[in-house]
């Protein structure tokens, strides 16, 4: 992944190294990958992003690389009021 000013882009995640962390502190928008609801060996699955949204604060994380089982509307519901799932030709201002 990569940071940007206050923004950082992290697909096909499925750890971050503890030397990583500090770049992810302070985040004003997070794009995050979330493939599915269960494990998965190469991408975090919904808990596990959640759980480093929760972990690492940032005021704004959009989830991204989801898996077709994962519903957007469903999601927005669910979803936290800082967590937003990523849609087709979405575009953010950083």
């Amino acid at each position: 992944g990569f940071r940007i000013g206050n923004a950082a882009y992290t697909p096909d995640l499925n750890g971050i190294p503890e030397e990583s962390r500090e770049s992810l502190a302070g985040l004003d928008v997070w794009i995050v990958d979330a493939l599915r609801r269960t494990r998965h060996p190469s991408h975090f699955c919904l808990a596990e992003t959640l759980s480093w949204i929760e972990k690492m604060q940032p005021k704004r994380a959009v989830i991204t690389n989801m898996h077709c089982d994962l519903d957007y509307e469903s999601l927005c519901r669910e979803l936290p009021p800082t967590v937003e799932p990523a849609y087709d030709g979405m575009q953010l201002t950083i």
